[in-house]
């Protein structure tokens, strides 16, 4: 597997199928921030298909202290290659770019069945349930690195 930076587009598919499903299609599974100059949208490749994605935004949570803040959103692996590295491989590189970039944390709002994966990759989470509506129960979960 190998992991590169793709346009937003390319990640479509993969969050229309594992995460979005409940909307009308491929198209609407953007979002409305995909093409800010911050961005950076990775793709996990096995056999030339793409077969993880995430996107990463520089955006400040207030559930943070006033630091450098980046958010990981659109987190996504196919099922077929879950338990293999594909996600491992994604979080890695995103934690490389964010902390080279010079900032201190990166924060998602993870599904409650991602969970254990995140904290085994050194997440943290705040256990304050919440609802977004037609995904599911998530929580706050973010990586400070160590400065």
């Amino acid at each position: 597997m190998k992991i590169e930076r793709v346009p937003s587009i390319k990640t479509r598919p993969l969050r229309y199928e594992v995460l979005w499903p409940h909307r009308e299609s491929v198209d609407a599974c953007f979002i409305d921030i995909d093409d800010r100059p911050d961005a950076i949208h990775l793709a996990a490749y096995h056999n030339n298909e793409i077969v993880g994605v995430c996107s990463l935004f520089e955006m400040h949570s207030p559930k943070l202290a006033d630091i450098k803040q980046y958010r990981l959103r659109a987190m996504a692996t196919h099922p077929s290659v879950r338990g293999k590295g594909a996600g491992r491989m994604l979080i890695d590189q995103a934690l490389a770019i964010v902390e080279s970039s010079g900032h201190d944390v990166l924060w998602c709002d993870a599904r409650e069945v991602a969970l254990g994966f995140y904290e085994q990759l050194g997440f943290e989470r705040i256990d304050e349930w919440y609802d977004i509506p037609n995904i599911g129960k998530h929580q706050f979960m973010f990586y400070r690195f160590n400065r």
